[in-house]
């Protein structure tokens, strides 16, 4: 998690409680609009990431997001299903530091996914979840070959999957564009659900070891060249 929930719980609830009012007055807002006019609606690119955003800390604070790392999250999390997510907005706030955007933080958020596999290995490892768990998730940050090569089976995204996607457009087209260091429109296209199992996982543990050890690497290269080039 990011540093917000290493703060006070009552500090923590303070801001959570602002955020929420914020958002509720949003809705209201919003839902007087479309009482105008139907053309409001199109408002739902905005609004969507906006409560993304303003409703994370909520999610957080009473499980409905669990955080596996910095930057991956299951939503919802049941012995049956993790459902597993991005990092939100709100995290990208307290985590990204100026000067790593490109190549070095593609690699810094390919940790933190490595992380939190590993982190469900560990889950598995001391039985707090079942071999049997379905683990899932979109593959737009993870390229098709290091998926299958981690067991994930791809497959076409379904249709409520993809209006999710869609609404929140505007989120994934700044943090993709982030990650590739320029203006880049992700191609929904392209978008695959990545889905394995628990005992699948737990067979790559090996295999998700050596990769975090070689973009561990690769990001103490990356620094030392960024901080070159600002010294120059």
């Amino acid at each position: 998690m990011n540093r917000f929930y290493q703060q006070p719980k009552i500090w923590q609830w303070t801001i959570t409680s602002f955020m929420l009012v914020i958002a509720v007055a949003l809705i209201i807002l919003w839902m007087w609009l479309m009482i105008q006019s139907n053309f409001y609606f199109l408002l739902i690119f905005l609004y969507v990431p906006a409560f993304q955003f303003l409703l994370s800390p909520l999610f957080t604070l009473i499980g409905m997001y669990k955080y596996l790392s910095p930057m991956l999250l299951a939503y919802a999390p049941n012995p049956k299903k993790y459902d597993l997510h991005n990092g939100t907005s709100f995290d990208y706030l307290f985590l990204y530091q100026k000067g790593t955007r490109g190549y070095l933080w593609q690699s810094i958020l390919l940790k933190y996914y490595l992380d939190g596999l590993l982190a469900i290995v560990q889950e598995l490892e001391e039985e707090k979840i079942p071999e049997s768990i379905v683990i899932r998730g979109s593959s737009y940050f993870f390229s098709e070959r290091t998926a299958q090569k981690l067991g994930f089976e791809l497959r076409s995204t379904g249709f409520a999957e993809k209006l999710n996607i869609i609404a929140n457009y505007l989120d994934l087209l700044w943090m993709y564009s982030l990650s590739k260091g320029r203006l880049r429109f992700p191609r929904l296209n392209n978008v695959k659900t990545a889905q394995t199992t628990g005992a699948n996982l737990k067979e790559k543990k090996e295999e998700l070891l050596n990769l975090k050890f070689f973009i561990e690497h690769r990001i103490s290269s990356e620094r030392k060249k960024v901080k070159f080039h600002h010294d120059q």
